[in-house]
């Protein structure tokens, strides 16, 4: 193992705790000061020329020669940084460090009962190193808004140490609230023009099409519409004991999360709108397949139990290649989710890929007048297959499919003309209908294709015959 790697000797912080070259102790209080004050001056100095948190974290690493990252309160790390002189095999030692998770500190109990503007310490041993950690909250009108931290191989932070980091929470403040208003006027105007763009609300194409420039977003290329929604919402907010003027942080936390992890796999925009999280995902040129749609929607779903402990629906939309096709595409993707409610079937992901053809009328009608009008039809015949253990659904299905030929029907199923033509008479006296008018052979179809929609009958396929 190469050995700690310690600050130059210019940078060197001075520990108040150990007086070893006899210097007066004034003067090190002078010397102290002036350092959190040279600290502080390069901060404000980023600030006023409007440079974002990566820029304040990595000042701050370089200044104290350590690593230094900005939490949020899931906590996920919003920004790291490192001294420019650090070797690297430090900074790859840091790095798989805080991969193990050890970064968050919402579970230490020093840390949750430390008070406003004290912060603390912790000691951990990672590969025979030992690894010190100083940590302290950012907060604004009296509310943690994040965390300040500095971790340091081999070397405890002094007194010092603890200055700067106090000082620098408040600068670190001003900019994460910087942030977070320019997140949400951000997040409002991709909103409007999501709302717009799939409710067709525009005077003209290149209206929303100059909008999508505006947002650094290329809306010309294939795209899908995919429509979230979670389950048992109030019951969610309820548990999380969510104040009502804190449910808009909520969603900006979710929405910022899902946006992360869309990120990684590929672009999009996601948004929340009464209570449905809309996202819009590119499509790489020439795949139109959904497969990586659903695993990227399996991510999601894990994303949000993980993060909630809730479970979460995900509907996909129809693709997109012209702006019209927009809100088609969020159409299809909450009818797909509407549907999925209803069957017994479909797991959290759903699209209209997995209902074939029959979607076509599924998406013009609601689920539950669908499996009405389907048992209303075939109720009857069911549950008399349950209670005695017959199988004249099935035999029904051959009949219609064989489009009412008896003869076919009876060799298909292996059993006399005269067995199933009396077989055939039970059927109608129990459904109430006569087999050889043509509507009423269609609308049995129907039902059975319904049925099979939504899980209760397994239809059976034309290309098994």
């Amino acid at each position: 193992m190469d050995k700690p790697y310690m600050a130059s000797p210019e940078n060197t912080f001075i520990d108040v705790s150990t007086d070893s070259s006899g210097s007066d102790k004034q003067s090190k209080r002078f010397m102290e000061l002036k350092r959190s004050l040279d600290m502080q001056s390069l901060l404000v100095e980023r600030l006023i020329d409007g440079n974002g948190l990566d820029d304040l974290t990595c000042v701050l690493a370089d200044f104290t020669k350590c690593c230094v990252f900005v939490e949020d309160s899931h906590p996920s790390i919003l920004s790291i940084g490192f001294p420019k002189n650090m070797p690297p095999e430090q900074e790859t030692l840091i790095r798989s460090y805080l991969a193990t998770g050890n970064s968050s500190f919402n579970n230490n109990s020093a840390f949750k009962n430390m008070g406003p503007g004290r912060p603390a310490f912790f000691t951990d041993d990672y590969n025979g190193l030992p690894v010190y950690h100083l940590v302290t909250g950012i907060r604004t009108d009296g509310e943690r808004i994040g965390k300040l931290s500095m971790v340091r191989l081999g070397k405890e932070f002094s007194d010092n140490d603890v200055n700067i980091i106090k000082n620098a929470a408040g600068l670190f403040a001003v900019s994460l609230m910087q942030d977070k208003k320019i997140a949400e006027i951000e997040l409002r105007l991709k909103g409007n023009f999501i709302e717009d763009l799939i409710s067709t609300h525009y005077s003209d194409p290149d209206s929303i099409m100059s909008r999508a420039r505006a947002l650094d977003y290329n809306i010309t290329t294939p795209h899908r519409v995919l429509v979230a929604e979670i389950e048992n919402m109030k019951q969610v907010m309820i548990h999380m004991d969510r104040k009502p003027k804190n449910i808009s942080d909520f969603w900006m936390e979710l929405i910022k999360s899902i946006q992360n992890q869309l990120n990684q796999s590929s672009n999009g925009m996601v948004i929340h709108h009464n209570n449905e999280i809309i996202i819009l995902v590119q499509l790489e040129t020439g795949s139109p397949s959904i497969g990586g749609l659903k695993a990227l929607s399996e991510e999601i779903i894990q994303l949000v139990l993980a993060q909630l402990g809730a479970k979460m629906f995900i509907g996909i939309g129809s693709p997109c290649h012209e702006l019209q096709d927009f809100a088609k595409s969020y159409l299809s993707a909450k009818k797909s989710l509407e549907i999925g409610t209803y069957m017994i079937t479909e797991g959290q992901v759903r699209s209209f890929e997995q209902f074939s053809v029959h979607a076509l009328f599924l998406s013009t009608l609601k689920p539950a007048e669908l499996y009405n009008y389907a048992r209303s039809h075939l109720g009857a015949l069911l549950d008399y297959d349950e209670r005695h253990h017959t199988e004249l659904v099935k035999t029904l299905q051959e009949f219609l499919y064989l489009r009412n030929n008896v003869e076919r029907t009876a060799r298909t199923i292996n059993m006399s003309v005269s067995g199933l033509k009396y077989r055939l008479r039970k059927i109608e006296k129990i459904v109430g209908l006569e087999l050889q008018d043509y509507k009423t052979s269609f609308d049995l179809q129907l039902a059975l294709i319904i049925l099979q929609l939504f899980g209760e009958y397994k239809i059976r396929n034309p290309e098994e015959h």
